[in-house]
This record gives C-alpha cells, sequence and structure tokens, in this order.
C-alpha cells in the first residue's frame, strides 16, 4: 500500500511536470507587482532575475512597482489579481513573514491568499558604519555603542522592514540600545553614506555600491557562514555575538488558485535563469548570490519565517507607525 501510494505521488510529479513543460504559457507579456519602490533591494535583484528569466519565456515581464504601507498595498492588488499566471508578485520577507504582525489588519492573508513561485535571492544581510565611523569591528562597535548608550542612530527602511527587524535583533543580542531612525526603501543606505546615522544592519547588495564608492564600510556580515562574495568578512556570530543569524530574502509568489503547471514552468525556467553565469555575475557584483528551489522550498521558508519573525516583533513591541 505505501509503494502503491509512492508510485502514484511520483507518477502525479512527473505527469506535472510533463504538463507544465508542454504548457503554451505565456502568451503574452506577464505582470509583475513589486510591492517596493524603485532602487529598493527587492527592485534591484527581481529587476536582474526577471529580464533572464524573460528572455527564456521568450515574453516580457513587465514590471509595476506598487509601494505603500509597507509593501501591504501592492501585496493587496496582487491578492485580488485573475489567478491566471499572468500576475505574479516580486515579494520580500517585510511583507509576507512581518507585515502580518506589525499591521493591526492587513487586507490580505499572507499564507492563504498565495502559492510560492520560487524565490530569487537569499539575501546576506550586513552591519554597516559610515566610512568616518571610528569602529573597525563589531567588538569595538559594541563597546562604543555601550560608551555611549541610546546615543548611536540606527537607519532601516521603515519601521517592519527587514533592516528595522535585523538592527532590533543585532541589538537585542549585544546587549546595546540605539535609536532607531526609519527611512523610505533605500534611503536608508544613502543616509548612511551620509552620515545621517551611525549604522545599518541591511542587505549585503544595498550598502556595496557605498561601499565601493568609499562612503560605507561593512563590519561583518549576518549569516551562519561567511559570504563567497566577501569571504574576507567575518559573521556578525564569530564577531563577538553568537548564535546571531538573519537573512532577508526575495522570491515570487502567484495569486492562491494560479494553475500548478504555471507555477512549476516558471519555476523552472527561473531556476535556469538563476543557474545562469551572466546572471550569477550580476549579482556577485552586487553582494549577493542566487537561490535556487522549488516552489515548496520556499513556501517551508516563508511559514518558518512567519513564525520566527512574529515572535520577534512581539517582543521587541513593534507597531506601525
Amino acid at each position: 500500500m505505501i509503494r502503491t501510494g509512492w508510485l502514484l505521488t511520483a507518477v502525479l510529479i512527473c505527469t506535472s511536470a510533463f504538463a507544465a513543460d508542454r504548457l503554451d504559457y505565456p502568451s503574452r507579456p506577464v505582470r509583475m507587482i513589486l510591492p517596493q519602490g524603485p532602487g529598493s533591494t527587492t527592485d534591484l535583484l527581481g529587476r536582474i532575475a526577471f529580464a533572464h528569466t524573460s528572455d527564456r519565456l521568450g515574453k516580457q515581464l513587465v514590471v509595476d512597482n506598487r509601494p505603500g504601507a509597507g509593501g501591504t498595498l501592492g501585496m493587496e492588488i496582487a491578492s485580488r489579481a485573475a489567478p491566471d499566471g499572468y500576475t505574479l508578485v516580486g515579494v520580500a520577507a517585510s511583507m509576507l513573514a512581518i507585515a502580518p504582525h506589525i499591521y493591526r489588519k492587513i487586507p490580505y492573508d499572507p499564507l492563504k491568499d498565495f502559492v510560492p513561485v520560487g524565490m530569487f535571492v537569499l539575501a546576506t544581510t550586513a552591519i554597516c558604519v559610515n566610512s568616518s565611523f571610528s569602529a573597525r569591528t563589531v567588538r569595538d562597535f559594541i563597546e562604543l555603542a555601550k560608551a555611549k548608550p541610546g546615543q548611536l542612530n540606527m537607519g532601516s527602511a521603515g519601521v517592519g522592514s527587514t533592516s528595522h527587524l535585523g538592527g532590533i535583533l543585532f541589538t537585542t543580542r549585544a546587549g546595546i540600545t540605539a535609536n532607531h531612525v526609519p527611512y523610505k526603501g533605500a534611503a536608508n543606505i544613502a543616509a548612511l553614506a551620509q552620515g545621517e546615522v551611525a549604522f545599518v544592519v541591511a542587505p549585503l547588495s544595498a550598502a556595496m555600491p557605498h561601499v565601493r564608492s568609499g562612503r560605507v564600510r561593512c563590519l561583518a556580515t549576518g549569516g551562519d557562514k561567511r559570504s563567497v562574495v566577501t569571504p574576507d568578512l567575518p559573521t556578525i556570530a564569530e564577531s563577538g555575538v553568537p548564535g546571531f543569524r538573519f537573512y532577508g530574502w526575495n522570491g515570487v509568489v502567484a495569486p492562491r488558485g494560479t494553475p500548478r503547471p504555471v507555477i512549476l514552468k516558471f519555476n523552472r525556467v527561473m531556476n535556469e535563469a538563476l543557474n545562469s553565469p551572466a546572471l550569477r555575475k550580476q549579482y556577485f557584483e552586487l553582494g549577493e548570490e542566487p537561490a535556487i528551489g522549488s516552489p515548496e522550498d520556499f513556501g517551508k521558508l516563508i511559514r518558518e519565517d512567519y513564525e520566527i519573525m512574529g515572535k520577534l516583533v512581539k517582543s521587541a513591541g513593534i507597531k506601525a507607525e
């Protein structure tokens, strides 16, 4: 009986994959809603992935930026779209795993109104300071922060953003305090480069242009291992904050009810694009690595982060401003 069930599952998987390959999709341009503004990490990394995916699909992926209300505006628009595969959404962790715990009421259910298509990046985060800042290591930074409790400004991409949660996790684990200064999207990195804030815990890719210009210096990365893009940078965990691990992520979801063959085909083609030398080179130059996986892999990550971020938001008492 068990063997019969396993064989049936295998047949269904093969049949679905075959159907996806044979599917005449897309037959027209696909609208890709991005609930963040131009220049954001989701926009920057997403446009690269979508351009390469579009080339392989043979139809244009038309990016439609719909920022506002922490990404919930664009998500609401997407949740009401026809589930036919011609409206997809480029998402960040903040929209599905963080915002639902911060806003009193959002017009969509992050776990029920969308189905995962695939992830395109597991974004390495980093603690970065203005280049004129005296601290050169995480330990130096913590000592300085403890000597000036509550005097350092921490920039973020807005209340409830990935950089906000990453900053809270860092200050909590490091035993320091800081003043949170929220900005709109990528403006927090520009503010850091201009010296308006002392530090940020943000996607490495967002900081890299300013690192190359010499205006920003990153002290350590937030993954559980060193980034292959910046192997000389230690992790925050090995730099005096044991157990620290914080990633951002970006991927594609579709309105609930989108046909499974459509999801499988888009996932397969996007994975091919992510594995191409040209795309990998572009991502590496930005400080990121492409993430390749199945819809199920992405769905598991969304559910896990939804629980983890919920606990962090609650413990920190974060509420929408």
